[in-house]
C-alpha cells in the first residue's frame, strides 16, 4: 500500500482542518442525498487546489502511471466487466430482494436519442468519473485513511465509509440503486487500494462503467440484459 510521501507542512497535514473538511463532505452528501454531492464536490475541488499549491497533490492520488495504455486497457476491462455483472446479476437480485428495481427514469431521455446520449456521456465522465472519484476516493478515502492512522484497518474503514456515502449520494435511484452504487463504490475503493491509491485508475474505471451503462440505455439493451439470467 505504498503511496507518495506526504508533505509535512500546511493545511494538508493539519488534523483539525482535515477532520472538519472530511466531516463536512460526508455530512452534506448524506444530509442532502443527490444535491448534497455538489457541496462535497466543491469541498474536494477546493482541497485539491490548495493541496496542489502546497505540493501535496500526490496525496489525492494524482500520479502518472508507468504506462497509460496499460491503465486504459485495464480500466476499460474493469468498467465493462463491472457494468455487465451489475446489470445481469446484481441489480436483478437486488430487485428480487427489495421488491423494486434500480430507478433509471432520469435517463429515459437518452434512449434512442443520440444528442442526449452524448450529453449524458460527457456528464458521466466529468461528474461521475472525475468529480466523484476525486471526492469519494481521492479525498474521502485518502484523508480519512490518514486521519485514522493509515494502517490496513484505517484503509478499509475509509473505503467502507466512502462507499456508503457514495451509495446515499445516489438516492434518486431508489433503494436498489443506493445499494448497487454503494457496492460499486466498495469495489472501486478496493481497486483504489489495489492500484496503490492512484486515482487515475478509479477515474477511468468509473468513466468506463458509466459509458457502458449509458450506451446500453441508448441502444435500449439494458432491459434485455437484465433478463438474461432471471427472465
Amino acid at each position: 500500500m505504498n503511496e507518495a510521501t506526504p508533505q509535512k507542512t500546511g493545511f494538508w497535514q493539519n488534523r483539525p482542518v482535515m477532520t472538519v473538511l472530511v466531516l463536512v463532505t460526508l455530512a452534506v452528501t448524506v444530509g442532502i442525498p443527490g444535491v448534497g454531492a455538489i457541496g462535497a464536490f466543491i469541498v474536494a475541488i477546493a482541497a485539491a487546489i490548495l493541496a496542489r499549491k502546497q505540493g501535496s497533490f500526490p496525496d489525492l492520488g494524482f500520479r502518472s502511471p508507468r504506462s497509460w495504455p496499460k491503465l486504459l486497457g485495464t480500466t476499460f476491462a474493469y468498467g465493462l466487466a463491472l457494468q455487465l455483472i451489475f446489470v445481469i446479476v446484481v441489480e436483478p437480485l437486488l430487485e428480487r430482494f427489495t421488491g423494486v428495481g434500480v430507478d433509471l427514469s432520469n435517463f429515459e431521455a437518452v434512449r434512442g436519442h443520440f444528442a442526449n446520449f452524448l450529453i449524458l456521456l460527457a456528464i458521466g465522465w466529468v461528474v461521475g468519473g472525475f468529480l466523484e472519484e476525486l471526492t469519494f476516493r481521492g479525498f474521502v478515502v485518502g484523508r480519512l485513511r490518514w486521519l485514522l492512522g493509515s494502517g490496513s484497518a484505517a484503509t478499509w474503514a475509509a473505503v467502507v465509509v466512502a462507499a456508503v456515502t457514495f451509495g446515499v449520494a445516489h438516492a434518486y435511484q431508489g433503494v436498489s440503486g443506493m445499494i448497487a452504487t454503494g457496492l460499486t463504490g466498495l469495489i472501486v475503493g478496493a481497486l483504489y487500494v489495489l492500484h496503490r491509491f492512484n486515482v487515475w485508475y478509479v477515474i477511468f474505471t468509473h468513466g468506463f462503467i458509466n459509458t457502458a451503462g449509458i450506451l446500453a440505455i441508448y441502444l435500449d439493451i439494458d432491459r434485455p440484459l437484465a433478463r438474461v439470467l432471471f427472465g
